[in-house]
C-alpha cells in the first residue's frame, strides 16, 4: 500500500450512505423543482444577507434549506421573508410610477396611460381575492377571466429530432398559434351577443412567448387585461420607443409600454408569490390554457398554483405539435419537464377534454363557428368552460 492512500473500511458510513440513497435522491429532485430563476434568487439572498452575528437569521436560513430539501417550497420561502429587507420599491410621480430593484442598472417607469393602474406589491398574496383585484383595476370583476401559461420562447434544441427553424421563428409560430387558438372562441361569443368588456385576461409583463400572445389576444378583441409579474421579470417588458424624456426626474429610466393594471411581487419569494397572485387573478372555475411550457410552468404555475390553489379549470394544449407537427417531449433525459402540456396529457388517465363534450354538444347554441371549434378538442373544452362562466354571470343575452 502507498502510505498517503487510505484503504480503511468505514462500514457504518457505507451503510448510512446506501440506506439514505433514496432520501438523498428525492431531496435533490425537490431542489431541482425550484427552477433556475428561483435558485438564483435564493443563492443571491443567502450570499447578500448572511450575518453570523444574527442567530435568528442563521436559524431561519437553516430551516429554509431543510424545508426546501423536503419539497416544502412555500413554507420555506414564507418562513424567511420576515427576516429580510425589501429589495424593490416604487415611487409615484405626476406622470406615472417608477420601480427600482436591487441589482438593476436602470429604473422602470410606467406612464399613466391607457388603463394602467398601479395596484401595488403583493407582499401577502394569500390575502388577495379575484374579486378584490379586478375591482381595484376596473371597478368590477369580469364575468369570465382567461389565463394562459407556457413558454417564454421555443428553442430548436427542444424539438425532437432537431429543427431547421431558428428560436425567433419557432417562438413567432408559437405566439401566433396561441392568438389563433382564441380567435374563433371570441368570434363565437360575439355571435352570442357577449360584450368584450365582460371578459378579462390575466398575463405577465414579458414581451415574449405566452405573455406576448395573451396581450395580443386582449388587444385584438378589446378585453380587460391585467398583469402580475415577479419584479425580476419586469425588465423584459415592452419598452416605449422614443419616450426616454417622458420623466425628467428619471432621465435614464426604461419607459414601459404597458397600459394595463399591474401587480408586482418582490424579494426572495417573488416567483412563488407570482404564481399565487396569478392564480387569484384568474380565479375559481375560470379557464387556463397550458400552452406547452417548461419546468417552471409545470411545477409552479400549473401543478401548485393553478390547479392546487384557486381551483381554475385547466386545459392542456400541446399547440406546437397540434398545429405545426413539431414535437417537444414531455421531459428531457434528466426527467426535467420541457413540455408541461404534453407531460399532463401523458399522465392523465383518458382524455382531459372528454368531460366537456356533452355540455358542448347539448347546451351551447349551434353555429358554423361552433362546428369549427368542435374539430379541436382543447378549443372545445375551453369554449365550454367559458360559456358556463358567462352564463352563470348572466352575460349571455337570451337567444
Amino acid at each position: 500500500m502507498i502510505r498517503p492512500l487510505s484503504i480503511a473500511q468505514d462500514t457504518r458510513l457505507f451503510t448510512q450512505l446506501v440506506g439514505g440513497q433514496k432520501k438523498a435522491s428525492q431531496e435533490i429532485q425537490n431542489l431541482r423543482n425550484l427552477g433556475l430563476e428561483q435558485k438564483d434568487l435564493i443563492i443571491r439572498t443567502i450570499a447578500q444577507n448572511t450575518d453570523p452575528s444574527n442567530p435568528e437569521l442563521v436559524e431561519a436560513f437553516s430551516t429554509m434549506l431543510k424545508l426546501l430539501t423536503e419539497g416544502k417550497f412555500s413554507e420555506a420561502i414564507h418562513g424567511i421573508k420576515e427576516f429580510l429587507p425589501n429589495e424593490a420599491a416604487m415611487k409615484e410621480f405626476s406622470e406615472g410610477f417608477g420601480v427600482m430593484a436591487k441589482g438593476w442598472e436602470r429604473p422602470i417607469f410606467f406612464p399613466k396611460k391607457g388603463n394602467f393602474k398601479w395596484l401595488g406589491f403583493a407582499d401577502k398574496p394569500q390575502e388577495l381575492t379575484t374579486k378584490g383585484l379586478w375591482e381595484a383595476a376596473y371597478g368590477e370583476e369580469p364575468g369570465l377571466i382567461f389565463g394562459a401559461v407556457g413558454n417564454s420562447n421555443i428553442k430548436p434544441e427542444q424539438v425532437k429530432g432537431g429543427c431547421a427553424l431558428t428560436k425567433k421563428e419557432l417562438s413567432a409560430q408559437y405566439e401566433q398559434s396561441i392568438q389563433d387558438f382564441f380567435a374563433p372562441i371570441f368570434k363565437y361569443f360575439k355571435e352570442l351577443g357577449v360584450k368584450s368588456e365582460d371578459i378579462g385576461f390575466a398575463f405577465a409583463h414579458s414581451d415574449c412567448g405566452v405573455d406576448k400572445a395573451a396581450r395580443g389576444v386582449v388587444e385584438a378583441h378589446g378585453l380587460k387585461g391585467i398583469a402580475t409579474t415577479p419584479t425580476e421579470y419586469t425588465q423584459y417588458l415592452r419598452p416605449l420607443e422614443g419616450e426616454s424624456s417622458i420623466i425628467t426626474e428619471l432621465p435614464n429610466a426604461v419607459i414601459a409600454d404597458f397600459p394595463y393594471p399591474t401587480v408586482l411581487t418582490r424579494n426572495v419569494g417573488q416567483i412563488e408569490d407570482y404564481a399565487d397572485v396569478y392564480s387569484r387573478l384568474v380565479g375559481k372555475d375560470n379557464p387556463i390554457g397550458i400552452f406547452g411550457g417548461g419546468e417552471h410552468a409545470f411545477v409552479h404555475d400549473t401543478r401548485e398554483a393553478l390547479i392546487g390553489r384557486q381551483g381554475s379549470e385547466w386545459v392542456p394544449v400541446d399547440i406546437m405539435k397540434d398545429k405545426h407537427g413539431i414535437t417537444i417531449p414531455a421531459t428531457n433525459e434528466d426527467g426535467v419537464v420541457t413540455n408541461a402540456a404534453r407531460n399532463i396529457l401523458e399522465k392523465v388517465n383518458g382524455s382531459p377534454y372528454e368531460k366537456y363534450r356533452y355540455a358542448f354538444n347539448n347546451y351551447l347554441p349551434s353555429s358554423a363557428v361552433k362546428e369549427d371549434i368542435a374539430q379541436y378538442d382543447p378549443q372545445m373544452a375551453m369554449t365550454t368552460i367559458a360559456h358556463a362562466r358567462l352564463q352563470k354571470a348572466g352575460k349571455i343575452p337570451q337567444q
